[in-house]
C-alpha cells in the first residue's frame, strides 16, 4: 500500500531531512486549503490583537510545525531510544508529576494542541510514567492500525472513545495519568467561557473528574526549542488543582485552564493547531 512505502521512506532519511519535507508538506497544505487559513488568520488577528502580517506568519509556522509534527510521529519507532535526546524533561518537571502521582488518585494532565504532543508522550512514558491518551478510531483501518502500532510502541497507554468512560476509571484506578486536551470545541456540551476574551463552548470533564475522584489536575506544556526546531521541552510546572478553590465554581476553574493555555499560545502562537473551529460552536464561521 502506497501509504506504507511513505513511512518507509520517511523512516530511512536522515531526520533533518525528513524534517525539511514535513515543513514543505505543511507549507503545501497551507496552499491547499487557502479558505481554511483565511478564516485561521482572521482568528489570529481577532484573538491575539495582531496585524494581518503577524498572524500570516504565526499561521505558517503552525502549517510548518504540522508537518514536522506528522513527520516526527511516522519516525518515533526508530527515534524512541534518541529520546531524551531529542525532548528535554526536568528533572523539576518529573518531580511534579510523581508528587501528583503519588496521592493514588490518577492524574489529570492539562494540555493542548501544540509542537508535537506525541513526542511529549513518548518522553514521558520513556521515563517510565504511566501515560493514558484517548484515541479516537479513524475511517480508514490501515490508519487505525499504524496510530495504534506506533503509539502501543512507545509504551502509551490509550482508551478508545467508544468506550471513554470505562477507560477513564481505569486509568484513574490504576493511578495513571490521563491526557486532556483542554482547547477543543465542547459544542453543545460544553461550557461556556473565554477563550483570548472571546465566548467558547469549552469541556468540563477535567474539572467533574477532579471533583469526583480527587485527580490532581498537573499543567503539561510542550514546545519546540526556538533555537533548534528539531528538539522540545516538556514542561510540567505545577498541580493547578493545589490551588485555593480549584473545582469549587466550574465556570471560574474553566476560565482558569483558559487563562494558562492562552499563556502558552501568547508565548508560542505559531505552534499552536489554529486549524481547530475552536470559536465554531458560539460564532460559527464569523471567525
Amino acid at each position: 500500500m502506497l501509504i506504507n512505502i511513505i513511512i518507509r521512506f520517511f523512516r530511512i532519511i536522515p531526520h533533518k531531512s525528513a524534517l525539511s519535507i514535513g515543513k514543505i508538506l505543511g507549507l503545501l497544505l497551507r496552499l491547499f486549503l487557502w479558505k481554511k487559513v483565511d478564516r485561521c488568520e482572521a482568528r489570529c488577528v481577532k484573538s491575539l490583537g495582531v496585524g494581518i502580517t503577524t498572524a500570516r506568519e504565526i499561521i505558517k509556522g503552525s502549517f510548518m510545525n504540522l508537518g514536522m509534527s506528522v513527520i516526527e510521529f511516522i519516525r518515533l519507532p526508530i527515534m524512541k531510544n534518541k529520546i531524551e535526546e531529542l525532548v528535554y524533561f526536568s528533572e523539576e518537571s518529573q518531580n511534579i508529576l510523581r508528587e501528583a502521582l503519588s496521592r493514588g488518585k490518577g492524574v489529570l494532565l492539562l494540555t493542548a494542541h501544540m509542537a508535537n504532543w506525541e513526542m511529549a508522550a513518548a518522553r514521558a512514558t520513556h521515563a517510565k510514567f504511566p501515560i493514558y491518551a484517548i484515541f479516537t478510531p479513524q475511517r480508514e483501518d490501515n490508519i487505525n492500525k499504524i496510530i495504534y502500532d506506533i503509539r502501543e510502541d512507545y509504551g502509551l497507554l490509550m482508551m478508545n472513545t467508544d468506550k471513554f468512560l470505562r477507560g477513564i476509571f481505569k486509568a484513574i484506578k490504576s493511578g495513571g495519568a490521563i491526557e486532556i486536551m483542554q482547547d477543543l470545541d465542547a459544542r453543545r456540551e460544553g461550557v461556556i467561557t473565554n477563550f483570548f476574551g472571546i465566548p467558547a463552548s469549552t469541556r468540563d470533564g477535567i474539572i467533574k473528574l477532579h471533583n469526583k475522584f480527587n485527580s490532581p489536575v498537573v499543567t503539561a506544556r510542550f514546545i519546540r526549542d526556538k533555537n533548534n526546531p528539531e528538539h522540545h521541552i516538556l514542561e510540567i510546572k505545577e498541580i493547578l488543582s493545589d490551588r485555593p478553590n480549584f473545582g469549587k465554581d466550574i465556570h471560574e476553574s474553566l476560565e482558569l485552564c483558559n487563562r494558562i493555555i492562552e499563556s502558552w499560545i501568547n508565548d508560542r502562537p505559531e505552534l499552536w493547531f489554529w486549524m481547530m473551529d475552536r470559536w465554531e460552536y458560539t460564532l460559527g464561521k464569523n471567525i
